[in-house]
């Protein structure tokens, strides 16, 4: 290496990436703002990262999104790249007059979007093209709410393990030939209007929780090509440039050609991670797809990735796209204010407010110049607020619960009953409350079987909890699978009636806080609600406490962080003092008890020191003064007298 490339090393500087990408879209024909906008990506592809966000609530403009508000209310800043989404646009429900304003809105937005410089990207949750049941999750993926639909029954041989040929005269290729019409509508009206799109059909290819990545790697791949040729060929759609997104980076046998996509994405999340997962990504899509010359992208994820990391790591994503922080996505918030304002105020991050706008804008074939980073992340408080909450009612009914603590998997298996026939019932609820604000997790209930048994293991399908969400979680007991095979018939009556213990089995990638559980039911009769429970057993656990809250008993969940670095609040008479140990981005607001925004302090950079804030003017009763911070959430009840 040359001293020069040392010293532009140390710098943090994002280099050019050797690369033999394309500089135009794929689809012959496209659209001169489709040129343009797949151009952009290019030229800037290894060298500068594209801001983005998902939204869940919709709006008819851009400044009005509630994530994009939001985005800038975490960054400073506006994103160039929004995501928008087609889920209500087909399916049982698409004519319903919320589900059609929806899906208008998003179309409208998306011209807004393109207006005023930026990137529209479309994602297609792909309701039940049969109209049966208004879902495109299958069980595995949601039991509460799912699809049984077969789009093999489309194929002239459904069985088909390699070049899946489609039979037209099929109801089932009907039925999603004419949702792809109907999304292409949408399409149109943006390709009159001069607006291009990314767009990111049958996402997350092999994950078998979506009805199109259900039936192995030749019927996905027969499914997207299907899109893409009546998308293109048949509708005219010359608009779009088209992101492949498979499930893992090793997916070589779901790509459906590299003559149908543009891009490459991967959805990674991970709430407590800004590089490892992200530099492991890159590096598997460079070594499985590096012979297709795509972009890169970063297509869905929760924390972002960090560019002085990836810049050092030659892993510099096209754009990222948290996830929404509305319908209680929250995951905006999984990155903390330092890491947010160091990458949207990098030279190397590009921001709304740095685009040039589309009727500016003119090819190219040059890469733009290498760029400085500007900063290195091990230097930012990157310290993470630790937020829980607990179930009101433990005063008077009592919960079980686990405390999961951060590493790469916590898991274990908690006792809830020993001995126990559950061979005539066929359902089992669990109420469950996930006391994070930040990472959800999975659960099931699980079975070993005594001697009559063999000893064995089972355990049925179970349920994803969101983070902050309560539920009563429905677990079909028939799906209960021994050495991966569903039990049935007599296997299922000889196992369940010879239970040695049920336990509650969680797994959980980086989770850090508590959750409870309470009322576990069989088919709908009480099983254990932990009222008259003293202790509680867990096996097989790594990084898991498990103890009973409730029926008096105080449990104390305080905010934490990770990295201990909270503020200091003193308060006498009606001045307020406020000590930090190192300058950083702070919040300082009033709240009275009913939880309404009394007063704000302060809401910027803050120096090292202390700082004091009158109350003078605030009248006299109870309040919670509230600091936030990149260190976490510190707060404290005072009486202004």
């Amino acid at each position: 290496m040359s001293v020069l490339k040392k010293s532009l090393a140390a710098l943090g500087v994002c280099a050019v990436a050797a690369s033999a990408i394309s500089f135009e879209p794929v689809t012959a024909g496209a659209t001169e703002s489709a040129k343009k906008l797949y151009n952009f990506l290019a030229v800037n592809y290894g060298v500068k990262t594209i801001t983005g966000v998902q939204t869940g609530d919709i709006a008819d403009t851009y400044d009005a999104l509630p994530d994009v508000i939001s985005f800038e209310e975490h960054s400073g800043k506006k994103p160039v790249l929004v995501g928008l989404d087609f889920l209500f646009a087909n399916g049982i429900k698409a004519s319903d007059s919320w589900y059609k304003a929806y899906t208008q809105s998003a179309v409208d937005a998306a011209k807004d979007i393109w207006a005023k410089g930026g990137i529209p990207a479309f994602s297609w949750h792909w309701k039940d093209p049969s109209h049966k049941q208004d879902a495109f999750y299958t069980k595995s993926g949601n039991a509460n709410e799912f699809t049984e639909f077969d789009f093999t029954q489309g194929f002239t041989d459904p069985s088909c393990n390699t070049n899946c040929l489609w039979n037209t005269n099929s109801e089932t290729y009907k039925q999603i030939v004419e949702d792809i019409a109907e999304i292409a509508v949408y399409f149109k009206q943006l390709q009159d209007a001069g607006v291009a799109a990314v767009f990111r059909p049958l996402h997350e290819a092999s994950g078998a929780w979506f009805w199109w990545g259900s039936h192995g790697g030749a019927a996905y791949q027969a499914l997207y090509q299907l899109v893409y040729d009546q998308m293109v060929n048949i509708n005219g759609i010359k608009n779009l440039v088209w992101a492949w997104t498979p499930q893992l980076a090793k997916d070589t046998d779901w790509d459906p050609g590299k003559d149908k996509y543009d891009v490459i994405g991967l959805d990674v999340y991970g709430a407590n991670d800004y590089s490892q997962k992200f530099i492991e990504a890159y590096t598997d899509l460079q070594t499985n797809f590096a012979a297709h010359n795509k972009i890169f992208a970063m297509t869905e994820n929760g924390p972002i990735p960090d560019q002085s990391v990836m810049a050092e790591n030659k892993t510099v994503w096209s754009w990222w796209m948290p996830w929404y922080q509305t319908w209680n996505g929250n995951f905006l918030d999984q990155t903390v204010e330092s890491v947010w304002k160091a990458n949207v105020n990098s030279e190397c991050v590009i921001t709304m407010d740095e685009m040039p706008g589309w009727d500016k804008y003119t090819m190219s074939t040059t890469k733009v110049a290498d760029c400085i980073v500007g900063y290195k992340l091990g230097d930012l408080d990157t310290a993470r607020p630790v937020e829980n909450r607990i179930p009101a009612d433990t005063a008077t009914n009592r919960w079980l619960y686990a405390q999961l603590l951060p590493a790469d998997t916590a898991r274990g298996n908690i006792i809830i009953k020993e001995n126990a026939d559950l061979s005539k019932n066929s359902k089992m609820s669990v109420t469950v409350f996930n006391g994070s604000k930040t990472n959800g997790f999975w659960f099931t209930v699980a079975f070993l079987g005594n001697k009559d048994a063999d000893w064995g293991w089972a355990q049925p399908e179970g349920c994803w909890i969101n983070a902050g969400d309560s539920t009563v979680c429905e677990l079909d007991l028939t799906t209960t699978a021994k050495d991966q095979v569903v039990l049935t018939g007599a296997d299922y009556t000889n196992f369940m009636s010879n239970i040695a213990k049920v336990y509650i089995e969680v797994s959980v990638p980086e989770f850090n806080g508590y959750v409870f559980f309470d009322d576990i039911k069989a088919d709908g009769v009480t099983f254990e609600n932990f009222d008259e429970m003293t202790t509680v057993k867990a096996e097989q656990a790594q990084n898991l406490k498990a103890g009973l809250v409730g029926k008096g008993k105080e449990m104390s969940i305080q905010s934490k962080a990770h990295v201990q670095k909270m503020a200091q609040i003193s308060f006498a008479g009606r001045s307020l003092s406020l000590t930090l140990s190192k300058a950083s981005q702070t919040s300082v607001q009033l709240f009275n008890l009913q939880g309404h925004l009394v007063k704000n302090f302060a809401n910027g950079s803050l120096a090292a020191g202390t700082h004091q804030f009158t109350l003078q003017g605030i009248p006299q009763g109870a309040y919670i003064i509230r600091v936030k911070n990149a260190a976490g959430i510190s707060a404290k009840k005072i009486l202004v007298k």
